[in-house]
Order: C-alpha cells, then sequence, then structure tokens
C-alpha cells in the first residue's frame, strides 16, 4: 500500500515537472517571438543573416532583406535569433 502511494506520487510529481518545464519553454518562445520588430538585425535556423523589413504576427509570417532589394518570405518560426547589428559570426 505505501509502495502505491509512493509510486503514483512520483508519478505525478514527473508528470507535474515535465508540465511546468513545457510550459517554461513556450512562455520563453513567445515572449521572443513578440521582441522581434521590423529593422532588427536576425538569423534564421537556416543560417541565412538578414534585416526584417515586415512582420506579421497574425499569419506568423515575415520578409527578411538578405542583400540590397533582394527580400525573401518565411515564417516567424524560422528565424533563431537576433544578432548584432555588425556582427556576422
Amino acid at each position: 500500500m505505501d509502495q502505491t502511494l509512493l509510486l503514483i506520487g512520483f508519478v505525478v510529481l514527473m508528470g507535474g515537472f515535465m508540465f511546468w518545464s513545457q510550459w517554461r519553454a513556450r512562455k520563453r518562445y513567445q515572449e521572443k517571438m513578440e521582441s522581434f520588430q521590423a529593422g532588427d538585425r536576425v538569423v534564421t535556423i537556416g543560417g541565412i543573416y538578414g534585416r526584417l523589413t515586415y512582420l506579421d504576427r497574425e499569419t506568423s509570417m515575415a520578409r527578411l532583406e538578405i542583400a540590397p532589394g533582394v527580400e525573401i518570405e518565411i515564417g516567424l518560426g524560422a528565424i533563431s535569433r537576433q544578432v548584432e547589428a555588425g556582427s556576422v559570426e
């Protein structure tokens, strides 16, 4: 009986920890997506560097200027991170 309660408690604790961890990760991701603004220099998950020229959060689409006069349309989820204006890693 005691072992059963201990096992149930352990399973509930692990489930709660996994739920909390996923909730935190989702919240951090959402905050990162909301922080992007047109004009920010970013890198995509594919390694493409460029400057955001347009953002539409409702459709999760953005335009990225990768060279003067050359823009591509990407999903917001494809943006990995913001980079400093003069840095190329």
